[in-house]
């Protein structure tokens, strides 16, 4: 007796490979109508439509997919992923922190983590989250480029410089994106240096 649920999965997550996403859709929805319990249906079905912009169908699968069995990381990280491609940052956040749970040596979830931060206006909680990715995986040059941007948002000019040029060493092609703002670090750093000296110059000269 051939093992036809598993068949049909392997068939689909092929046509998903070959990027024939609405085909995919169509055989995992004629499987799940037997197979209402298969996770791998549901997962790969959210994977599809997500491939295919319905979104709010594949947050509805994915979750269908969590409902089944909440402990798999990869279901939470892709509902996340594509959470915050909807450019919603608060679930997205969830969902990363659900994921991490289950992982939490997976660098590239803090990275995504520290974007939702990021873009909720969490300062300090996006530059810890970068700092637990680049732990993770110390050559991770696009989560030290955004813990550096963190900390130039932050006004913390000299982490922000020291960040971006070893995201610069590790990746040369991020130096087009660092230079929008490593000038502007540089800048305010030494404005903030001058401003230093001329008080305690002026500090200096009033014991005189």
């Amino acid at each position: 007796m051939t093992d036809e649920p598993s068949q049909q999965i392997a068939k689909a997550v092929e046509l998903i490979q070959r990027g024939m996403n609405k085909e995919a859709v169509d055989l995992l929805n004629e499987l799940l109508k037997g197979h209402p319990e298969s996770i791998e249906g549901w997962y790969n079905l959210a994977y599809a439509l997500s491939a295919l912009e319905k979104t709010e169908e594949a947050l509805k699968a994915y979750d269908e997919a969590l409902a089944i069995d909440n402990g798999i990381f990869d279901i939470w990280f892709n509902k996340a992923t594509l959470l915050y491609e909807m450019a919603d940052y608060q679930k997205a956040r969830e969902c990363y922190e659900k994921a991490l749970e289950i992982d939490p040596e997976d660098a590239e979830a803090w990275n995504n983590l520290g974007n939702c931060h990021s873009r909720l206006a969490e300062g300090r909680e996006a530059i810890e989250a970068y700092t637990r990715a680049v732990a993770v995986k110390p050559d991770y040059a696009e989560a030290f480029y955004n813990k550096a941007n963190a900390h130039f948002i932050e006004e913390e000019d000299e982490k922000a410089i020291a960040y971006a040029e070893l995201a610069q060493e590790l990746n040369p092609d991020l130096a087009p994106r660092v230079d929008q703002w490593i000038r502007v670090a540089k800048n305010r750093l030494a404005s903030k240096r001058e401003h230093e000296e001329y008080e305690l110059r002026k500090a200096t000269d009033g014991h005189d």
